[in-house]
């Protein structure tokens, strides 16, 4: 086996373990980063919502109030407001969505499914738990959530969700005995958003390939100089050197045809010795004839 080959086999396993090594480096790296992303987007998609229910209960209902509070209007609703706002938001970014989910909503369409069930027994069972996170759904569809929950803030909420008969009754016209019941303190929804993780996840498995085909594309263009490099400096000189040693060895009758190469540094040494040699030996030769060719006699 020739030397660059073996040579260019043990940096090729060198280079193999060590692009696993990156690989997984920056595989974690990426996706971590991606994950942080797509978190930083639901916390930002989520304070929007808080923060659009704050300015409804603070600015918005007085206002509402002093217009005539003897007839409902949804406009005084904080999760109106925000649910409202933020699907304004959704015909630009039809992927995000946010949603305020309640086991016992006013309005039917808040009624939580399944898996948001889930969550907001949850929040009920623990009530020192301020947030939930993961994610949903398969392939394309995948999803990662972010849940916080909403507690019953005030007394004057429950002139609208203690008893149907306190109520506003054009409000229990307009959604029925839905939304009652709530105590002070109560987990009465939650405040969800999702956002969806093919695309970062996408970006960041094209970050990944992007950085293991440079790397490779690297390996590849420095493992040929190198072996260049070997060929034309190490295992050329090399040849010549044994090509020399075996025409000294057998004589000047083996010839070869292939030029010599010029050599420099220890390698140029290693020749003129060679060089020497023979001289030497081929001079010792002519003095003493007989050395080479003198039979010996029964």
């Amino acid at each position: 086996m020739r030397i660059e080959f073996r040579l260019g086999l043990i940096l090729a396993v060198c280079f193999v373990f060590g692009l696993l090594i990156a690989g997984y480096i920056s595989y974690t790296l990426e996706f971590r980063q991606a994950r942080s992303e797509v978190n930083e987007k639901s916390r930002v998609l989520l304070e929007m919502g808080l923060a659009m229910r704050n300015y409804t209960s603070s600015q918005l209902a007085p206002i509402v109030r002093k217009l005539g509070y003897e007839e409902f209007h949804p406009q005084m609703v904080p999760s109106y407001g925000a649910q409202t706002t933020l699907a304004l938001l959704r015909k630009e970014f039809p992927d995000y969505r946010y949603r305020e989910a309640s086991l016992n909503p006013t309005n039917i369409a808040d009624r939580a499914n399944d898996w948001e069930v889930t969550l907001l027994q949850d929040f009920q069972r623990d009530a020192g738990l301020a947030e939930l996170s993961g994610e949903a759904g398969e392939g394309a569809e995948r999803r990662y959530f972010l849940a916080r929950p909403l507690r019953m803030p005030s007394e004057a909420c429950l002139q609208c969700h203690s008893t149907p008969q306190v109520a506003p009754a054009s409000m229990v016209a307009k959604y029925g005995n839905n939304g009652f019941g709530w105590r002070m303190g109560d987990v009465i929804g939650m405040q969800l958003v999702e956002v969806p993780v093919a695309a970062p996840n996408a970006q960041a498995a094209r970050s990944l390939a992007v950085t293991i085909g440079a790397l490779t594309c690297v390996f590849v263009l420095s493992l040929a100089v190198f072996l260049l490099l070997l060929r034309r400096y190490v295992t050329h000189p090399l040849e010549t050197i044994t090509r020399q040693t075996i025409e000294t060895s057998l004589g000047s009758h083996w010839q070869t045809a292939e030029p010599r190469v010029r050599m420099n540094g220890q390698f140029y040494d290693l020749e003129q010795s060679i060089s020497r040699l023979r001289i030497s030996l081929n001079e010792a030769l002519r003095l003493f004839p007989d050395l080479g060719g003198r039979k010996r006699e029964p």
